[in-house]
């Protein structure tokens, strides 16, 4: 065993992992050797035998023993591909350590580009991509959509900028390698993708480029077994590096999180959680599935409503773009209470495609005068078909009224700013009354004025009145439709009656009219209570009714956060970044390049 263990006294340590590779240990280690000797002097080849049954272990000795360069590393059991990997890490010399598949399933002209881009390119690890759109791959269709969706998977969840996770191909250079090292708790598959995401986490220079690759015949990958591990250890790292330093950091999120979950737990509690749980296992899954696709109809006509705003504004969009972007801010308002979440919107318009923040927070106070406009109207629209089957309790006419009430107030306030010729004029003096005149005063009331203006100039005017009011009602028809789908899952649950059907919609117009006052993250608890309190008016089973309720906000939560995921990863963004309302240098930077 080398016994200068912290000297390193060669360039390149190459590792070969084998297990059970008696047919092809042979070759392999010829090929490296001849590649290597056209890149390096000074290497040295690692045979990191793992617990091997077929023989492979007297293979890798007898190579030992007539080669200079090859070293052998053996277990009597297995220890797995991380654990093997991490002793034979610990016995190489090397100032640059590299591991390869025994399969030579990457094709090596690609060795000296991944030792080059640590010893001349100042990288600190490099490696090879299957995944990248230059990359030339032949390998079975089953493997690889698996291998994609989880690299998707990791690169949405974990923030990771790489293609490719699990490559059989890396360099590393020794430094930065033995700093992450123990850090590593993966012994298995998921070894290499932990480290290479922990060396983003802490900044290392990480290099990925495409290789051709062919798949190289049997492998050692339990596909389901693994596949099932491999998930377990994403969310094991995503809790570790993203959940637990925004709760430890932000005590107020997990503070209103866990009043959220206090509140739901107190009404289980009241209709009796078994209960709830036995309603639960009757629901239909094909019905809750279909109220899915439902809800993902919404959003869509979300991005086309925003679209139609900012156009009336000057900054049109393409709805992909707004798409992305009202699914970011949405899931932020899952997490973060008081709908900080919208802070997000505006912000990422103006660092993506320079919106004035003006605009971004004038427009989405504008979506925001039309979602309570439409939800407002349909209330009072079913409040009254069901009052006339069903007594409805005077809260209910309170919150439709009150809300009612907030909206023509405000109308009647941006009919007074439209007509106003000089509105900055007015608000200065207002602001004088509190203030004294300076620069400060008379940009904030500039501000002010223009914020007013462009609200105005949406909310007001016939044709763009029609057009975002038409489109708002579509869109809390089909997020009202999605409840309905979700209550008749339930066998005990049909709703026939014009009444009854009255009712549900009356539900989800108060659970939304509730949200106006965010007690918690996404309304979670109230949104569930107002719906079984009104469901119960029509004769719905309060159990019923609350799982419903539950299952409804978990489907369009799910929905939201997934596809909030989905588009912090396309623009170059975290969950970090929505949690503390802000953008990402990459996601600028990437942005005004578009």
């Amino acid at each position: 065993m080398n016994n200068n263990l912290n000297i390193p006294v060669t360039e390149v340590s190459v590792i070969l992992p084998a297990y059970n590779e008696a047919k092809r240990i042979h070759d392999t280690v010829a090929v490296t050797a001849e590649t290597l000797k056209e890149i390096t002097p000074s290497f040295e080849i690692i045979i990191a035998e793992d617990g091997s049954t077929d023989g492979t272990a007297d293979i890798a000795a007898e190579l030992s023993r007539t080669h200079e360069y090859v070293k052998h590393l053996h277990s009597d059991a297995r220890q797995g591909r991380g654990k093997a990997l991490n002793r034979a890490f610990k016995f190489a010399s090397g100032d640059i350590i590299c591991y390869i598949d025994v399969d030579l399933a990457t094709d090596m002209k690609h060795l000296r580009e991944l030792i080059d881009a640590i010893r001349y390119e100042g990288y600190d690890f490099s490696t090879g991509s299957r995944m990248m759109p230059e990359s030339d791959v032949k390998r079975p269709l089953k493997r690889g959509f698996a291998s994609k969706g989880f690299n998707l998977f990791t690169r949405t969840l974990l923030r990771s900028k790489l293609y490719d996770h699990q490559c059989g191909f890396k360099g590393f250079k020794r430094e930065s390698l033995f700093k992450l090292l123990d850090s590593v708790e993966d012994e298995h598959w998921f070894w290499d993708t932990e480290l290479l995401v922990r060396a983003q986490y802490a900044g290392y220079k990480v290099k990925e480029f495409p290789v051709v690759w062919r798949h190289g015949g049997a492998t050692k990958v339990d596909l389901i077994k693994d596949v099932i591990g491999m998930g377990s250890q994403i969310l094991r790292l995503w809790w570790q590096m993203r959940a637990l330093p925004v709760i430890g950091g932000r005590r107020k999120i997990f503070v209103s999180a866990i009043l959220a979950l206090i509140l739901l737990a107190l009404i289980a509690t009241i209709l009796g959680a078994q209960d709830i749980i036995e309603s639960a296992k009757t629901a239909s899954l094909s019905t809750l599935m279909l109220a899915t696709f439902m809800y993902l109809i919404s959003w869509p006509l979300r991005g086309i409503r925003y679209q139609q705003i900012l156009s009336r504004l000057y900054n049109p969009q393409p709805v992909k773009f707004l798409t992305e972007t009202i699914f970011i801010s949405q899931s932020a308002n899952v997490v973060l209470p008081a709908r900080i979440g919208d802070v997000m919107r505006a912000y990422i318009l103006k660092h993506t495609r320079n919106i004035p923040l003006t605009t971004g927070f004038s427009s989405l106070t504008v979506e925001r005068v039309f979602d309570i406009v439409a939800i407002t109207a349909i209330g009072a629209i079913a409040a009254s078909t069901a009052a006339a089957d069903i007594e409805l309790n005077p809260w209910i006419t309170s919150t439709i009224y009150t809300a009612s009430g907030v909206v023509v107030l405000l109308f009647i306030a941006l009919f007074g700013i439209s007509l106003t010729r000089d509105s900055s004029k007015r608000i200065k003096g207002l602001l004088h009354r509190f203030s004294k005149s300076g620069d400060y005063t008379d940009k904030v009331a500039d501000i002010a004025a223009q914020f007013a203006h462009e609200i105005s100039v949406v909310a007001v005017k016939p044709k763009s009145f029609a057009v975002v009011l038409i489109t708002s009602l579509m869109i809390w028809f089909v997020d009202i439709m999605t409840c309905l789908t979700v209550l008749n899952a339930f066998p005990s649950v049909g709703i026939t009656s014009g009444s009854l059907l009255a009712l549900v919609f009356l539900a989800v117009a108060v659970g939304n009219i509730t949200k106006m006052f965010p007690i918690t993250p996404g309304a979670i608890g109230t949104y569930e209570a107002a719906l079984t309190a009104v469901f119960a008016l029509g004769g719905i089973d309060p159990v019923v009714g609350f799982t419903a309720a539950v299952l409804d906000h978990i489907i369009k939560n799910s929905v939201t956060l997934i596809g909030g995921g989905l588009a912090l990863s396309s623009f170059g963004m975290g969950w970090d970044d929505v949690l503390s309302i802000r953008v990402s240098k990459s996601a600028k930077s990437k942005k005004k390049q578009m």
